[in-house]
């Protein structure tokens, strides 16, 4: 969604009509799952995916027939009935039209963007309904508890308090803001640094701490929004870790692996993968006893890091890594 924010940004600065494509339900078998987004322009796809093939294909051609006006389209199909899909599952598509130079959306793109970079909670509401409300163009970005942030006031705000997902309320679709989970990565070697490109493209906001400046550069990790360099025996002076992060340790040196694994260990996190052998990893269990680490602790830690791939080149440990770090996300 972030991306997609971004490029509507751009689009209502330089005045260029979009569409705005949400799988609003799904049912059974589907190539994306209600929540998913694209935008459509004049060109054709802008931005995004809602699975590609002949359902991408068909809702890419009639959103640019909606290009330039105002009117949402609510679209229920059987994909194999409709587009011969012999998957079978079901899905409905919203439109929804963007004019060029929205003030409405740029607030709203604006807002959006506001809330990926301070990882604020929200909610994108989008009317379902073809006869748009006076009030506004049919799109609210709304806080936690339903507060407005931007867009529409007649969005039903209460309908988000306590809500966990997706949901369709009072004719408007409910779509949470996927807040992008931050890693950061312990070591900016030859497998950090391929560690960090790779989470970047799918979706993680990387941060990388070493304390060798020359490693703690920007230029060699592709993908790093934030580059630290900072002692590893005092990760708290020039780092605030919360119980979201996930924590990648992968070191130059054993002993600050080590250092860095008993300190991250004393604080609530979502993910901890620490990168070693064998014996290394017994090391590290009886040096983390030995310091008063809970041994339940130590069973939550992911050591070795990565799923078993046989992976042994700098870029395959980072797949494996990676497809690890997808899938504890994908299952919180």
């Amino acid at each position: 969604m972030r991306k997609i924010a971004e490029h509507i940004a751009g689009a209502c600065r330089a005045g260029e009509p979009l569409v705005l494509v949400a799988v609003a339900e799904s049912k059974d078998s589907t190539p994306r799952k209600a929540g998913t987004l694209m935008l459509v322009s004049a060109d054709g796809l802008a931005c995004g995916t809602i699975g590609g093939g002949a359902l991408e294909a068909h809702g890419i051609a009639c959103a640019r027939r909606l290009l330039g006006g105002k009117a949402h389209r609510f679209e229920n199909m059987g994909l194999e009935e409709r587009l011969g899909m012999v998957c079978g599952g079901s899905a409905s598509l919203l439109y929804v039209p963007i004019c060029g130079g929205s003030a409405a959306w740029a607030k709203v793109a604006s807002e959006l963007l506001r809330c990926f970079e301070q990882r604020t909670p929200a909610y994108l509401a989008l009317s379902c309904c073809d006869e748009l409300p006076q009030s506004g163009e049919g799109v609210a970005l709304l806080d936690a508890d339903g507060a407005l942030l931007a867009g529409d006031g007649s969005a039903p705000g209460d309908r988000v308090r306590g809500q966990k997902g997706r949901c369709i309320a009072d004719g408007w679709l409910m779509l949470p803001v996927p807040l992008p989970v931050r890693a950061v990565v312990f070591g900016g070697g030859h497998v950090g640094s391929a560690t960090v490109s790779a989470l970047s493209r799918v979706g993680f906001s990387c941060t990388l701490f070493d304390c060798r400046p020359e490693f703690a550069n920007a230029g060699k990790s592709h993908g790093a929004q934030q580059v630290v360099v900072g002692d590893y025996s005092d990760i708290a002076a020039s780092l605030t870790l919360d119980e979201r992060d996930y924590v990648l340790i992968m070191t130059h040196s054993h002993r600050h692996d080590f250092a860095v694994l008993e300190q991250v260990l004393r604080q609530p996190l979502a993910y901890v993968g620490f990168m070693g052998s064998r014996r290394k990893i017994a090391t590290a269990r009886e040096r983390m006893l030995e310091a008063g680490i809970p041994e339940s602790a130590l069973d939550d830690v992911h050591m070795p890091i990565g799923l078993d791939i046989k992976a042994e080149t700098p870029e395959e440990i980072a797949v494996s890594i990676v497809a690890e770090c997808i899938l504890h996300r994908a299952t919180r």
